[in-house]
């Protein structure tokens, strides 16, 4: 019986008793005055007759409702537990569905753009400017970029290009920012897929790629940068409707395409104008916001310009009018001499007059097309007897230099100013001392893998890259230019950087043609071995082997044996790795080395039979490599030959596991005694900070590893590799060298390391030309 049919039940035992009594009670009434007083005690006895009914009427409606009242809450008792029951099913399930979410993201992490942008991004992504707070009268303006910036959902694909345009100083790049802040962009893009990109340092389109390359946050390190940002921002499966929605700001990006810039209006000038300066009069105050053409940087200088001086607006307009009434329209001809006029009030301001120091570091910081940090400045490049702290405090004062906490920055609009009006014989001294202390700084991290100090000179030198790249191009880009040694070592130095970094050859190309220019037959050598040497770590075997070939034959015209033997060794490296030469042409080549070095050179000869113990792994030979690995690992021990006892180690540890395969019962523990080396060269090759020596002694380890039935290490380490790999080539690049390969070992004169060899390159390009189906898979699982 349900709580609603239990209830009926009560109330009509209720309505009946009512209904006796009453008819009782009419019955009573109706009867005659005689009657009643003849029946007056039969008539009181059927009255407390009813009264009592009446009692016990409510007595058990009453009773009836406390036992109802019992059940229902019982019941909702139980549908409470039930309820509760169901709910820790539900928040049990919500757990396990939130590991299974947690599970699915770190899959889309490792195979989708977007996540991976999400999680890598969030160290490296460049912090864009910060935008002003005084900024009025462009909200229409706003709206219209922010609506066309958002296609429609339905637009799987598609792409908006948008250009604001306009002379300098006008606020493009405050109005491309406020922009990005806007909520439709906002809830389209997010925060994690906007990005702005500085452009003012662009100067050619290969510093344009690696900026796109740093500011997206690209991983892949093929030495292709074009490529390398296409293939790290396409999806994997190709398919347009997964990318996400990336908005790109190109701040300073000079092209001529389709003009939204435009001058602020009367309303927003004076807004400006006041908020910058509160004493200002409103008389005159049009005036002269119609003589300046109501552009913003002109308007915010002259502001500070009359705070700073205190002067009247009647004597700012004066002397304005008093230097060209002619320019006080924003003619095509006329707005830059508008934004020069402008920076001239605050060069002449009496602040900057009065300063010793500004402008010595205003045309200093202009030498930099993007800020730099106070720390960098007091350190490196600001001379001794400027003081930085009161400069600074001018020239944000002027506002000729936008500070923030950690830098300062001289806007490109003021930088081009400074650059091309400031007189040469003012600035040859501050570019003097920028050039000799780019050089110097240059030459105090320019250690190599395997020093002491190389890891912390690394990132010094990744950290101030784009500064000292710039430098040295502004001192070696013309062709008069008289380049000294110091700035060619300063190059190629930074050439050395960039190879053991991230290769890519448009430095050491520079470099190279500069010691062409300059006759320098010394660092052309140098730029060569660099140039074969970045050639090699991008898998360009031929173009390495012949770089250095011409670098060995001029390093022997100089005299210089000791370089050209070190040219031999790199040599053999070279052929080793390209599977063309045969064994007697190894040696060969090995003989030459060491009669290139002489008796007397025990680390020349140590290094030449490391690599005599390196061609005998290539040909199979472990035995006769171990025992020659053996004799100069402890020559390799000495202080400071971290990065050679590594290579020899690796060496050992691959010809102890090669000596598992072919030779177990010849050297007992063999697989045991390859476990521990590569374990040591592992740990070398991480203190040496080369990156493709880590994965080359990761991918031995592993190996071993796997023979040795380390199955849960092995895929640990395995995923190690295949992450510290993904930065190091590309699918499409193995396939085609895997192919390659395999042509050449099938050309191989036959040995069961020719069997050994074929086996592997026919393994690793299966899995290779199948990886794309996998990646395929995972794409449709995660959909």
């Amino acid at each position: 019986m349900t709580v609603g049919e239990a209830s009926g039940g009560d109330y009509r035992q209720l309505e009946a008793d009512f209904q006796y009594i009453e008819e009782k009670l009419t019955e009573i009434s109706k009867q005659h005055r005689l009657l009643l007083v003849l029946f007056k005690n039969a008539n009181e006895e059927a009255v407390k007759k009813c009264l009592k009914k009446l009692d016990g009427s409510l007595d058990n409606f009453a009773l009836a409702r406390q036992v109802h009242n019992a059940t229902d809450l019982k019941k909702l008792e139980n549908d409470i537990e039930t309820y509760y029951r169901t709910l820790q099913a539900t928040w049990k399930n919500t757990e396990e569905m939130r590991g299974n979410i947690e599970d699915i993201k770190t899959i889309l992490r490792n195979f989708n753009p977007e996540f991976r942008q999400e999680i890598q991004s969030t160290t490296r992504k460049l912090r864009p400017p910060s935008r002003s707070h005084i900024f009025y009268g462009r909200d229409e303006l706003l709206n219209r970029l922010a609506t066309r910036l958002v296609p429609a959902l339905c637009e799987t694909g598609s792409k908006v290009l948008l250009a604001l345009l306009g002379p300098g100083g006008i606020g493009e790049t405050s109005a491309a920012l406020a922009v990005m802040e806007h909520d439709f962009v906002q809830e389209r893009y997010g925060g994690s897929n906007q990005f702005w990109v500085g452009c003012a340092k662009a100067t050619s389109a290969t510093l344009l790629l690696d900026i796109l390359y740093d500011s997206l946050c690209i991983n892949k390190k093929t030495g292709q940068t074009l490529e390398d940002i296409l293939a790290e921002l396409e999806p994997p499966s190709g398919k347009p409707e997964q990318q996400p929605y990336r908005l790109l700001l190109l701040d300073n990006f000079e092209t001529p395409w389709t003009d939204e810039g435009q001058p602020v209006d009367a309303e927003a000038s004076a807004k400006i104008y006041t908020k910058i300066y509160p004493q200002t009069s409103e008389e005159q105050l049009c005036e002269l916001l119609d003589a300046i053409g109501h552009l913003p940087l002109a308007i915010t200088l002259l502001a500070n310009y009359a705070r700073t001086s205190q002067v009247t607006l009647v004597e700012l307009l004066r002397d304005w009018q008093r230097d060209g009434p002619d320019i006080l329209s924003i003619s095509d001809d006329g707005e830059d001499n508008v934004m020069h006029k402008s920076i001239k009030f605050s060069l002449d301001n009496p602040p900057m007059k009065k300063s010793t120091y500004a402008m010595k570091l205003l045309t200093l910081l202009a030498l930099f097309p993007t800020p730099v940090s106070h720390v960098d400045l007091k350190r490196c490049w600001v001379p001794e007897g400027i003081n930085q702290s009161k400069a600074l405090h001018v020239l944000s004062k002027t506002a000729l230099v936008e500070l923030t906490e950690p830098t300062a920055f001289v806007i490109p609009v003021i930088r081009s100013y400074i650059l091309h009006h400031t007189p040469d014989r003012d600035f040859a001294d501050t570019r003097f001392h920028i050039h000799r202390v780019c050089c110097s700084l240059i030459a105090d991290h320019g250690s190599s893998p395997g020093d002491p100090t190389y890891l912390a000179d690394k990132q010094f030198l990744s950290s101030q890259e784009v500064h000292l790249q710039s430098i040295l191009l502004d001192a070696t880009s013309e062709s008069s230019a008289d380049v000294s040694p110091e700035i060619l070592q300063a190059l190629l130095t930074l050439s050395w950087h960039q190879c053991y970094t991230r290769p890519r050859f448009d430095l050491v190309k520079h470099t190279l043609s500069v010691s062409k220019r300059m006759k320098n037959a010394k660092y052309e050598a140098e730029s060569l071995v660099c140039y074969a040497e970045m050639c090699f770590v991008l898998s360009q075997y031929d173009g390495a082997t012949e770089r250095v070939s011409l670098a060995h034959d001029l390093f022997i015209a100089l005299g210089d044996r000791i370089s050209a033997a070190r040219c031999s060794i790199k040599l053999i490296k070279y052929n080793l790795y390209n599977q063309t030469s045969s064994l007697e042409e190894h040696l060969s080549l090995v003989e030459q080395a060491q009669t290139a070095y002489s008796a007397n050179d025990p680390f020349g000869q140590a290094l030449c039979d490391l690599w005599l113990g390196g061609t005998y792994n290539c040909h199979g030979m472990p035995l006769q490599a171990r025992a020659k690995l053996e004799q100069v690992k402890a020559k390799f021990e000495e202080p400071g030959r971290r990065l050679e006892l590594e290579r020899c180690i690796e060496a050992l540890a691959f010809s102890y596991h090669v000596s598992y395969s072919l030779h177990p019962k010849l050297v007992p523990n063999s697989l045991t005694i390859a476990l521990h080396l590569a374990n040591q060269a592992l740990e070398l090759s991480i203190q040496c900070g080369r990156e493709e020596y880590q994965s080359h002694s990761l991918w031995n380890l592993t190996r071993i590893l796997k023979d040795s039935g380390l199955y849960d290490e092995t895929l640990g380490r395995t995923l190690e590799s295949l992450k510290l790999a993904k930065s190091l080539g590309d699918y499409v690049g193995a396939q085609n060298a895997l192919q390659k390969a395999l042509v050449a070992f099938e050309e191989m004169p036959a040995s069961s390391l020719k069997d050994y060899l074929i086996r592997d390159c026919r393994m690793l390009l299966n899995r290779v030309e199948t990886t794309p189906n996998s990646m395929e898979s995972v794409d449709r699982a995660t959909q």
